[in-house]
């Protein structure tokens, strides 16, 4: 990669991802009908289409409040909950096994509670 510079960092969600290469697909269609995306971004968008369980402005307003609800939750913490949809207690004490803080079970079900908001 010489001559680029990484301008930004943020984690996204796979319902963000999903969006964000259905996008490019459609640019790439543009230039070049036959072949719109390399094979690693086709995989990746099949990969988003499959496994996103939620719609792109939705999946970014349930990060956008995990943060704001819990001040140790941060954007990849988030995203990470966004993405996996926890349904209990044992599912959130299996993401945060390695993190530096393990909620309480009351915090654990709160963020359940607001989960299952967002839960078709």
């Amino acid at each position: 990669m010489i001559g680029r510079k990484k301008l930004e960092e943020r984690y996204l969600t796979i319902a963000e991802t999903k969006e964000l290469l259905e996008r490019r697909k459609a640019e790439g269609m543009e230039d070049n009908p036959e072949e719109p995306m390399f094979y690693e971004a086709r995989v990746s968008l099949e990969h988003a289409e499959r496994f996103a369980k939620l719609k792109p402005e939705q999946a970014v307003e349930l990060k956008e409040k995990l943060m704001e609800l819990f001040d140790w939750i941060d954007e990849r913490l988030a995203a990470k909950l966004v993405d996996l949809m926890p349904e209990d207690y044992f599912d959130i004490r299996v993401i945060f096994s390695k993190e530096d803080y393990m909620p309480t079970k009351e915090e654990a079900e709160e963020i359940v509670r607001l989960l299952d908001d967002y839960r078709e």
